[in-house]
């Protein structure tokens, strides 16, 4: 019986042991190495740790050795934490009093940022577990520690921000994954030829499906270096010269190609499959890459993080129209999805065009948020619909409707609506209008509260009083902004996804 992600790490290994499962700048790993580099830390960590189902924090850059780190955690039957190196202290301090864990997995390089932000605890340094304990014979105990694995244990937490600005570990099991697993590569498809350019940070859902997707058929994952996304030419070449046949990135990322038209300069010609989810894929964009490879897949995603990764797939078989938008798509197999009003009715497909907030239910859902139960309450609550048993949905806080073919679409977060001139509106409508305008590139409104004003940053070729003109049969007068900033770029986070934080600090200022 399948229990975790090692189970299949090692069947995998065994059918493919010379193949390369790991690529970054630095080196490259095969099943066989990866395997016997995780099983040494996994040994290391059981015998310093002498605990089961403990935190362990990966202060470590994504990387072949990250990587190792994360199943090394596996094997000693423990949690991995994958950590952002660029956390600062007081962030780093909330999460471990969050963990309530000491447990700090470092590299000698990223142990001096640990020492820059002003870290003084402990530190377990990854060279040095490896050195030790690499000639030590741990089968014994990993065998022990297998054998009391359960797929109800928790396998990785995740932190997201938290609206009261404390960070919130998404905490999932073993069961959740493996289901994610076999619905994503059944449904959406990757086999051992494809190699998987890695865009997303370690410590964010969506690297979930370049890592262990690969893994699951024998695929490779080829990290690239965050540094690339800022520079078309160079992580066009990096994906060349990988032979990269798969991306899924956040749309932003994307788009950073199609802005300064990087195709037209350097063209990976593996590239079959292109998946993107973590925010609306603006139509121009989409056109762009389609251009380029017009016999490739493409797929919308979507999912929180509270669910795994992604529950629902739409593959785009269509050219779109600047003025439509692209479904959500449909549920994965196991995954049940729910639109609901704000009286907590459910809207049916067949209620084609009213709005609701996507509820997710399944073996997808998180155990919670990490030693946080307010929160846990909060967001994971009991299915109306099925109120003589227990059976928790989780509240997205997405909005979304039904198109005629039973395709979700989504319409904006929750938390992107405001009071404007007395008035309920949704940023995120205001942007579709605007992206679908060919010359806009890239936007985000904000809501100056204030001056109770609407704020348009952009990058496009555009002027304020053109924008004005062309969205004024597609918007109605009060949802029109009235201040326009015209930028070379907006700034992204390190996921992919726009600095909406940001942003909002740019639209409040002053």
């Amino acid at each position: 019986m399948t229990i975790s992600v090692l189970d299949i790490l090692e069947a995998i290994a065994g059918k493919y042991p010379d193949k390369t499962v790991c690529i970054d700048s630095a080196e490259q790993l095969t099943y066989s190495q990866l395997t016997r580099k995780a099983k040494i830390i996994g040994y290391a960590l059981s015998q310093e740790l002498k605990a089961r189902q403990k935190p362990v924090v990966l202060f470590l850059e994504k990387s072949c050795k990250c990587l190792t780190a994360m199943l090394g955690a596996l094997y000693s039957g423990n949690i991995y934490v994958p950590m952002d190196t660029k956390t600062p202290l007081e962030r780093l301090k909330s999460i471990l009093s969050t963990l309530d864990t000491d447990c700090i997995l470092t590299s000698a390089k990223d142990k001096r940022l640990l020492d820059k932000i002003g870290y003084t605890g402990e530190a377990y340094l990854y060279e040095t577990l490896m050195e030790d304990y690499q000639d030590r014979d741990g089968s014994a105990v990993l065998a022990q520690v297998r054998d009391g694995m359960l797929d109800t244990d928790l396998m990785y937490i995740l932190f997201t921000s938290g609206s009261t600005g404390v960070p919130k570990g998404v905490a999932i099991r073993n069961r959740s994954v493996l289901d994610y697993i076999d619905a994503y590569v059944s449904q959406v498809g990757i086999t051992e030829c494809d190699v998987v350019g890695n865009q997303a940070p370690f410590y964010n859902d969506m690297s979930i499906r370049d890592i262990f997707m690969s893994i699951a058929v024998g695929g490779t994952v080829c990290i690239i270096p965050q540094t690339y996304f800022m520079s078309p030419k160079k992580l066009l070449e990096y994906m060349r010269d990988n032979q990269v046949t798969y991306t899924c990135w956040a749309p932003t990322a994307y788009g950073i190609v199609s802005q300064f038209d990087g195709l037209a300069k350097v063209r990976p010609d593996k590239l079959h499959k292109m998946l993107y989810s973590g925010e609306v894929m603006p139509i121009p964009v989409l056109a762009y890459w389609k251009n380029y490879y017009p016999n490739a897949d493409f797929y919308q995603l979507y999912g929180p993080t509270e669910i795994t990764g992604v529950c629902l797939f739409h593959k785009i078989t269509k050219a779109y129209r600047t003025d439509e938008k692209i479904p959500l798509g449909r549920p994965f197999q196991n995954t049940g999805i729910l639109l609901l009003d704000g009286d907590d009715r459910e809207v049916t497909p067949s209620q084609v065009e009213t709005p609701g907030e996507i509820c997710v239910y399944g073996t997808c859902l998180a155990a919670g948020y990490y030693n946080n139960p307010e929160k846990t309450r909060e967001a994971f609550v009991q299915n109306p619909l099925t109120p003589l048993y227990p059976n928790l949905m989780y509240r997205t806080g997405d909005l979304a409707k039904w198109d005629k073919d039973g395709n979700l679409i989504f319409i904006s977060r929750k938390d992107y609506q405001i009071k404007h001139l007395g008035r309920r509106i949704e940023l995120g409508e205001i942007e579709a209008a605007m992206q679908a305008l060919e010359e806009i590139k890239l936007c985000c409104c904000v809501h100056n509260r204030e001056k109770d004003e609407l704020v348009l940053y952009y990058v496009g070729d555009l002027d304020a009083r053109e924008i004005m003109l062309r969205v004024r049969d597609t918007l109605p007068k009060h949802m029109i902004p009235t201040a326009y900033h015209k930028e070379d770029t907006l700034p992204v986070l390190s996921n992919g996804k726009l600095n909406r934080k940001l942003m909002d600090a740019w639209g409040n200022k002053g």
